[in-house]
């Protein structure tokens, strides 16, 4: 993985490259590329490129990388996980190979058949391609955002780079609060599609490449959704193919030159890929984290008995509170935007460990938001909803035997006036599934958050909604359970990417998701969603999938999540980290929010959403006092709190 940076003056072919902006960009993404540094500069554009050398460790493997006949150029940050069968198309048709680097592979595909060809890449990746011919500039981004690119165009010329912070070395670029990004984060945890926390900042889409020349800054979409038309085959067959589909991923994700690791939770998701990673014949060593604090379950004794089961080296580390104030800051520099949720700091720590022994890792990141892995999904699925409640019922038959018995045992159990109430409680959601849904996503009453935020300007429930709602009216998906997957896979999804991206890169380690492999969530989406959630379970199909590769006891566990003991750090141990944050005179003088407000809603301890409230109103702050207050020392991020 790597870190790119550039500009080209579209409106002015004749201005001169300021070699030193370009140089302070680059190296502002030294965390993503130690191993090597390189630029190509001619005329009005200029690129910059910091390498983690994975994939073909020699010289010709540097980049930025030119075409033999030097009309094309690229810097790319990624990988490509079918770029051998591109090699043998590209060969059949003459073209030859300096040697094995994908990156090379990939900027031959651009050069003979242009930018539609991204449709058909396995990888992720964030790129830029310089056409000296044409005299345009292409940005393209992975199907599903696993990695991120960022531009802002002044109507005369468009700067890039991998994190936001880099484009602050050029003069001219604004760092300006966002509202629409303050506002959907406060919703939906993450600014949503091409909008940032950063004012006239836009990230290029999922799926979507830009071209820019004289005539301006164009957008499109390579990889255009193909409907959800169900596959044909009973669950027997669709189990079978899903597991055939993994397996193959997983070994094609094992591409390196260097050592591969997994990360690992004992969870059904990472435990699979790991799983099938010592299938395929590789030495796969595991990573993972665990807590002891008193208000978390300590996860190391089931960690160690999964890994176990499944024959893996494991090695752990242990995170306690010590260290939460500093993390925080330093972690708010790498994500470029307030955090999602506190899962980033195991998530951190995990990366660090693992970044001392390997430099690639494969994760199950993305299954529940690509195979239903969320109970919420329920909402939109009145089958599940009715098998789940009576699977939970005393007396109720196995899951299984359930879905076809559920008419036999209906007015049994409905006799008892108790499950009947029960029942008509649990269905009253259905009335509004999206309704519901949205609140789920939204958590914290609109009530709350304006006590800080009174200005509709920055706070919008009804902007919120109406994006949501539009979104779902759009989705071609032919299910109500569908539309909400596919609406977390277009939002939730590259925002959860956003955060693993930047704590792994924090450490110079690629992390790699084969479930979220295109060719995966491609078969995902053409997945009856009754496949998805069945019986009273989530992820159904992928739970049979890889019921013949993990042991029963990890497949049968209860979901866990990555559970932190962040509310009690910010309760006790470090409530005069919070406070100080929130109650200081920088904090005061936001003119986004009501300081009132936050003091009112930062002192309503009882409050069962103050934990959400109050970890998002510090990440805000945490987030203003890295960006909007010291523009002059983010490319060192050094940013540490003390207290006042």
């Amino acid at each position: 993985m790597c870190g790119i940076a550039g500009v080209f003056h579209y409106a002015d072919p004749e201005a001169s490259i300021d070699r030193g902006a370009l140089e302070r960009m680059t190296r502002c993404l030294q965390h993503r590329g130690p191993d090597d540094e390189g630029f190509f500069v001619e005329g009005p554009v200029a690129f910059g490129h910091r390498r983690l050398s994975i994939v073909d460790l020699s010289p010709t493997g540097r980049q930025p990388m030119q075409t033999p006949d030097r009309g094309f150029c690229i810097t790319y940050n990624g990988e490509l996980y079918n770029h051998a069968g591109f090699r043998s198309r590209l060969s059949a048709h003459g073209v030859t190979f300096r040697g094995p680097s994908d990156t090379e592979t990939l900027l031959s595909m651009l050069a003979q058949y242009g930018p539609r060809i991204l449709s058909e890449a396995a990888g992720i990746f964030a790129l830029a391609l310089w056409d000296r011919r044409a005299r345009r500039l292409l940005l393209a981004r992975d199907q599903l955002g696993v990695k991120q690119l960022y531009y802002h165009d002044d109507g005369r010329r468009v700067i890039f780079a991998s994190e936001i912070k880099a484009l602050f070395e050029f003069p001219g670029v604004p760092c300006e609060l966002n509202p629409q990004g303050l506002n959907e984060y406060l919703h939906f945890h993450t600014p949503l599609f091409e909008r940032t926390f950063f004012k006239g900042i836009r990230q290029v889409r999922p799926g979507e490449f830009v071209e820019v020349d004289h005539n301006g800054v164009r957008s499109r979409q390579f990889a255009e959704n193909d409907g959800f038309e169900p596959r044909q085959g009973g669950p027997a067959e669709t189990v079978a193919d899903l597991r055939g589909l993994l397996a193959k991923v997983v070994a094609e994700q094992l591409m390196s030159d260097v050592p591969v690791g997994a990360f690992f939770s004992g969870g059904i998701d990472s435990s699979a890929v790991a799983a099938f990673a010592k299938r395929s014949g590789q030495r796969i060593r595991c990573f993972g984290i665990h807590f002891t604090h008193k208000t978390v379950i300590d996860e190391r004794p089931y960690q160690e008995a999964a890994a176990k089961a499944l024959g893996l080296e494991l090695e752990l580390t242990t995170v306690d509170s010590r260290g939460f104030p500093e993390d925080l800051m330093r972690l708010t520099w790498f994500q470029d935007q307030p955090v999602i949720g506190a899962a980033l700091i195991p998530m951190f720590h995990v990366s660090r460990l693992a970044a001392r022994h390997v430099k690639v890792c494969l994760g199950g990141q993305g299954a529940d938001e690509i195979f239903g892995g969320y109970a919420r999904y329920a909402l939109a699925h009145p089958a599940h909803v009715l098998t789940s409640w009576f699977a939970r019922r005393p007396g109720a038959v196995g899951a299984e035997r359930q879905e076809v018995a559920v008419g036999g045992t209906l007015l049994k159990q409905l006799a008892d006036g108790r499950n009947l109430r029960r029942l008509v409680r649990r269905l009253q959601p259905l009335e509004s599934w999206s309704g519901r849904y949205f609140e789920n996503f939204a958590q914290v009453p609109e009530s709350l958050w304006r006590e800080a935020f009174p200005d509709p300007a920055i706070l919008s429930r009804n902007e919120a909604r109406g994006t949501f709602d539009d979104a779902l009216r759009r989705s071609p998906a032919r299910t109500s359970g569908d539309k909400l997957l596919h609406w977390d896979i277009q939002t939730y999804l590259p925002g959860l990417f956003h955060q693993d991206d930047r704590m792994s890169m924090a450490n110079s380690l690629e992390s790699r998701v084969p479930i979220a492999d295109p060719r995966v969530v491609r078969f995902a989406l053409h997945t009856d969603f009754d496949l998805k959630l069945r019986g009273g379970a989530t992820k159904w199909i992928l739970r049979q999938a890889v019921s013949d590769v993990i042991p029963e006891s990890v497949l049968n566990r209860r979901k866990v999540g990555f559970d932190t003991p962040a509310e009690s750090w910010m309760r006790e141990e470090h409530k005069t980290f919070v406070r100080d944050l929130l109650t200081s005179s920088e904090a005061k003088s936001r003119g986004y929010w009501n300081h009132a407000g936050v003091i009112r809603l930062l002192e309503d301890t009882g409050s069962p959403y103050w934990f959400d409230i109050v970890w998002k109103l510090t990440s805000i702050e945490a987030w203003a006092r890295t960006f909007l207050d010291a523009p002059t020392v983010m490319s060192q991020g050094q940013l540490t709190y003390a207290s006042s």
